[in-house]
């Protein structure tokens, strides 16, 4: 079929693309899949996206659609479109060309709702394999769009237009996790560009691109279709890809400790087992804490102290001559400490890294006491990061001290070695933290990934800082916090984790670290409101103890957002599950990624409106007050999208899409609305059970499935369009009986215990039969 349309300067003619080849003569090609239209222009060749319906979605590049150039020369537009190679249904593939002759194959791989771009310059040396480019694929520019990891984190906003890096990889602390995804939701769009390490993203007025430097090609992935369909494709893509997700399980998703946060990096036996022991005194449901530093053998004033990859050498008999002032040794009855967790039920949690220290003829610090033979083990089989002569490759790290060496995560027999180390610390999980001070030197993004995606196939706890794309843990962390810190980049930063797949964000500890007693008044405000906010995460955790703020208001308040939060652990952690097997980020979904057509979603998250919000599994709407103005809050404008509303607090009623304007929220109050599915599941009050309450903000058929904390039993709550004004019936569809909930005249809502594998109907029906 052949569409005539009229532009400024030519008569561009269209044809749709099937399986037949395109015309010499066609100057634009139109390629239409199910989801999505892709025009394809020979004139200074450069490529657009439409939606089904022939909306635009992305325009041509001003210039054109592709930059090339040999590594280390400016890149350079190739507007000449040279010849069509392929038009077959699913590739059509072509050959472009720029002003100093250098030429390239595009193929555009072509799925349903997914375009796979690949571009493969053709160097100068034909088949060389050592010859590398500068490549940018491009569109005219479009927005807003959110996304990018770390790299999201630091603006003024999650609305990431007007981003531009052309060396986009790990380059320090602040970006370690490292995502070249960003999703459009306005336009039901989103992209992603694999590159192990230096990659070109500029989403802004002039253009929309993605591309690396110094690689042989480049792959990148457009998606189009709902929300949940992108997300689901990408998933996909990400596991082909060689970054692929893991079922979480539970106790990550319940309340933690951090010793950093109390102890900083001095921790010994005995200060831990007294931190929690205050803690559990106080009622504190602590399931999980970590000891990141200061287990391992040595002085921790000298660089040949031990580290987190020592394994299995505990600080447990004394070493004359040491200048620490810690107890010698630090934990004298492993045994003992471990039994501490057991007894507890809480899960120890250690440091883990994937960095050796290098001997000391090679500039490190490795010394076989406190180290071990694990360097020598590495060096002798061949285990580590190599230079390009072959040789292991020396790095620097903020921890240890000296050069060290880095495992090498594409040697599964490195890899296997590093987990089997690890086992000997017998530690039911580990907080992956490898800090390196310059990730160009390392030259792969996801240099921790294969290490972290063993441990999770092995049934350990993994809490991710570094990685690529996905997250091999059951959480990931964001950079540390502490009081003095610009306090928006935390709500920013795990808004942005969120829109490029990984929803499993833990906030860091509350109230940070680096403290000094007594606390002053700012500190105080810092830590009430952390708290408040961490505990609508899907990931919380305390370091320092909330009695040091000695203020019984403060730490009624900070007890309560622990309470909550564990109370709701299996409702957050459901959502994990669900994020899990859809790709959707349920578990913390940003507000313009669950309402895309509501417009007024997609600039509340920044610095100056300060309307931080997302949805918490299906049916909580978090709105938390905290920000840089955490001393002084106490209300905010509230944005509630479409649809029927309750305050969790106080059960008043609000229809959205609305803003409340100054809404009020006390250091007592949690900032969460319910709506939307309307089911919450909860611990009992009593006991272990759980009970499920279903409130009146449905207005449609739904179905909720909840996912129990063994990660395999399941209750399916389904809502047959039901009539709030009229007599509610609960039906057990496994028992076919009637369930007799308990009413809230304050909520309207209807509470019940519910079992593993019983499914339950919210109808208006009469009952079959009464229990």
């Amino acid at each position: 079929m052949r569409i005539f349309a009229k532009s400024l300067l030519t008569l561009i003619c269209w044809i749709t693309l099937s399986a037949q080849t395109a015309k010499p003569d066609d100057s634009v090609i139109v390629i239409q899949k199910k989801n999505y239209k892709v025009l394809i222009r020979k004139e200074k060749f450069a490529f657009s996206f439409r939606n089904a319906n022939g909306g635009m979605i992305a325009d041509f590049h001003q210039i054109s659609g592709i930059n090339l150039a040999s590594s280390g020369e400016q890149p350079q537009p190739a507007t000449e479109y040279i010849k069509t190679l392929s038009s077959a249904d699913s590739l059509f593939s072509c050959m472009v060309g720029n002003s100093r002759g250098l030429m390239a194959r595009v193929d555009f791989r072509l799925s349903d709702a997914v375009i796979n771009l690949r571009v493969f310059p053709q160097g100068k040396i034909a088949g060389s394999q050592k010859e590398t480019y500068t490549i940018e694929a491009r569109t005219a520019g479009l927005g807003p769009v959110y996304g990018l990891g770390d790299h999201g984190s630091y603006g003024e906003s999650t609305n990431l237009f007007g981003y531009n890096n052309d060396n986009f990889m790990n380059t320090t602390d602040r970006s370690r996790f490292i995502s070249a995804f960003a999703v459009f939701p306005k336009h039901e769009f989103a992209q992603v560009v694999f590159e192990k390490a230096s990659k070109r993203v500029g989403v802004n007025n002039t253009e929309n691109k993605l591309g690396a430097n110094n690689v042989g090609a480049i792959n990148i992935y457009y998606f189009f279709g709902q929300m949940h369909q992108i997300y689901a494709n990408y998933a996909k893509v990400r596991t082909v890809e060689g970054y692929p997700d893991f079922k979480p399980k539970y106790d990550f998703f319940d309340v933690g400790y951090e010793a950093f946060g109390s102890l900083g990096w001095n921790t010994a036996q005995s200060t831990v087992q007294k931190d929690l022991s205050a803690y559990l005194e106080r009622g504190y449901p602590l399931k999980w804490a970590v000891v990141g530093s200061g287990f391992w053998k040595g002085d921790r004033k000298s660089p040949s102290q031990g580290s987190t990859n020592s394994f299995g050498i505990w600080d447990d008999t004394f070493q004359p001559g040491r200048t620490d002032d810690l107890p010698n040794p630090r934990y004298p009855d492993v045994a003992g400490f471990k039994k501490y967790f057991r007894d507890r039920n809480i899960n120890l949690i250690l440091g883990i890294r994937v960095n050796y220290k290098a001997p000391i003829d090679q500039g490190g610090y490795d010394d076989p006491v406190n180290d071990g033979p694990y360097t020598k083990e590495g060096l002798t089989n061949d285990y580590f990061m190599k230079d390009t002569e072959g040789n292991p490759k020396f790095f620097s790290a903020n921890f240890p001290k000296g050069n060290v060496y880095i495992l090498n995560g594409e040697n599964p027999a490195a890899v296997q070695w590093f987990y089997d180390g690890t086992k000997k610390w017998g530690a039911a999980g580990y907080k992956e933290d490898t800090m390196m001070k310059d990730g160009r030197v390392v030259m792969d993004d996801g240099k921790t990934n294969k290490a972290n995606e063993i441990l999770m196939r092995n049934g350990y706890y993994v809490m991710v800082r570094n990685g690529a794309y996905s997250v091999p843990g059951e959480i990931i962390r964001i950079e540390d916090t502490q009081h003095g810190q610009q306090q928006d980049r935390p709500l920013i930063n795990v808004l942005s984790f969120a829109a490029s797949g990984a929803p499993n964000t833990y906030p860091d500890i509350v109230g940070g670290k680096y403290h000094s007693l007594p606390l002053k008044e700012d500190v105080k405000r810092y830590f009430v409101r952390n708290s408040l906010f961490a505990a609508v995460c899907p990931a919380m955790s305390f370091g320092l103890g909330p009695w040091h703020l000695e203020n019984d208001q403060y730490e009624k308040a900070i007890k309560k957002t622990a309470d909550w939060h564990h109370q709701f652990a299996p409702y957050i952690y459901s959502a994990a599950v669900e994020s899990y097997y859809t790709g959707f980020p349920v578990t913390m979904t940003p507000l313009q990624i669950a309402y895309p057509k509501d417009s007024a979603t997609y600039d509340l998250a920044n610095r100056s409106k300060r309307q931080y919000s997302w949805m918490l599994g299906p049916s909580l709407l978090a709105t938390p007050a905290y920000g840089n103005d955490y001393a002084t809050v106490d209300s905010r404008d509230v944005y509630l999208p479409e649809g029927i509303w309750l305050d969790y607090e106080s059960g008043k009623k609000f229809n959205g899409p609305c803003t409340l304007k100054d809404y009020p929220f006390p250091d007592d109050k949690i900032p969460v609305f319910i709506g939307a599915k309307g089911v919450l599941v909860k611990k009992s009050d009593k006991n272990d059970d759980f009970v499920a309450t279903v409130y009146p903000v449905s207005l449609k058929d739904s179905s909720y499935k909840f996912y129990y904390p063994d990660g395999k039993s399941e209750s399916l709550f389904t809502n047959r369009d039901v009539n709030w004004d009229h007599k509610i019936v609960i039906t057990d569809e496994v028992s076919k009986k009637q369930i007799v909930p308990v009413y809230s005249k304050v909520f309207g809502s209807y509470t019940f215990p519910i079992t593993k594998g019983h499914h339950y109907s919210i109808t208006n029906k009469k009952p079959m039969q009464k229990i």
